[in-house]
């Protein structure tokens, strides 16, 4: 939702709002104490800097070439606002739902990338286990109890007419499944390139390798040895099925027979060889799979609609005030730029209407 865009759930505040009055934080190694202040708080928690401060720093690990935006500060504390807003309403089954949820997530993220990339990515993003589980929690109870909050319910006519109406939508194209052998330049997943000698060497054994699956030998086996990357190593070079306008070498895999074995590819991630294992024809998904999909996409465009009204009452109701007079005045800046935004559209919507209406096609 764009309401609480993943970006700022990088780090949950926590599972449950703080609330208190002020806070510091002590040094063991000198013994002093820093401060860290309260910036924004409203009935029944408070947001502190450190919380502004860590979603930032792991939003810049994940994006070093972004510039920071100088209401960056402002449009994280809003975000934060709001999930704290929206949890205080959620239920004891709504959090638990959320918690099993978080579960369930990161196993499936363990099991996706191993445990060693998973630690890997943790540290480059300034990120614990305990972070991560708190952060999807958070995500999930907000999600579903702003949902009920807001009052939205799909039912199974709204299913079936967006499904009718939007038939392209739930055609799948030709896929291909394909087996790789990726020998990495750069450390790990990011776009830190390795040292020059060590690209050098992977050069030459990635043709190494090619020459000798063009003798023969057993790519599956050499893929399982050699392959790093770290979505695919642990399935012996296997990837999801995906079609041509997934990946960059999409087009080359689906012109491919069965079997057959790529040319060297070079991107920057690496080095490249990818055998065509299948390919997939295309299909339409059938209503009864897709149904939840349909139900999340309809209350995403619902939630947009009526959320904004419904935040600004609980930002009312709860006397949220933003207690760092710089991040006030970006606050404030923000919200101005918002107000205008809305405005601009009204005005269009209002330009454009009666020439929908009193278009000939808009008549029977």
């Amino acid at each position: 939702m764009k309401l609480f865009p993943a970006v700022f759930l990088a780090v949950a505040l926590a599972a449950a709002p703080r609330t208190g009055a002020g806070a510091s934080t002590t040094n063991a190694d000198s013994g002093t104490v820093s401060a860290d202040p309260v910036v924004a708080r409203g009935k029944g928690f408070e947001i502190r800097q450190s919380d502004v401060d860590q979603v930032l720093a792991t939003y810049m690990a994940k994006n070093p070439q972004e510039n920071v935006r100088p209401d960056a500060q402002a449009s994280i504390l809003s975000r934060l606002i709001e999930l704290q807003l929206v949890y205080q309403k959620a239920t004891d089954a709504e959090k638990a739902a959320g918690w099993q949820y978080a579960d369930g997530e990161y196993t499936n993220i363990l099991k996706t990338l191993g445990a060693t990339e998973v630690d890997r990515r943790f540290k480059a993003l300034h990120m614990t286990e305990a972070d991560l589980r708190r952060s999807l929690a958070l995500e999930a109870t907000t999600r579903e109890s702003l949902t009920r909050q807001l009052g939205i319910t799909v039912t199974e006519a709204d299913l079936k007419q967006y499904y009718n109406d939007n038939p392209v939508v739930f055609e799948e194209p030709e896929m291909a499944r394909i087996r790789e052998l990726l020998l990495l330049t750069t450390v790990g997943t990011s776009s830190q390139p390795l040292p020059k000698e060590t690209i050098q060497a992977k050069h030459e054994q990635i043709f190494a390798l090619f020459k000798r699956i063009r003798a023969g030998e057993d790519f599956a086996a050499l893929a399982k040895q050699y392959n790093e990357d770290p979505i695919s190593k642990d399935t012996g070079g296997i990837l999801a099925p995906f079609p041509a306008t997934m990946v960059e070498y999409g087009n080359l895999a689906l012109s491919m027979h069965t079997n057959e074995i790529s040319t060297v590819l070079t991107n920057l991630e690496g080095y490249r060889i990818f055998q065509l294992l299948e390919k997939i024809p295309a299909k339409k998904f059938e209503f009864a799979a897709v149904t939840n999909n349909i139900r999340k996409y309809i209350i995403v465009g619902r939630t947009e609609d009526l959320a904004p009204a419904y935040i600004q009452r609980l930002r009312t109701e709860a006397g949220v005030e933003i207690v760092d007079s710089g991040l006030k005045a970006q606050f404030a800046a923000a919200e101005a730029k918002a107000a205008e935004a809305a405005k601009s559209q009204a005005v269009y919507q209002a330009m454009i209407a009666p020439r929908i209406t009193n278009s000939p096609s808009a008549n029977p």
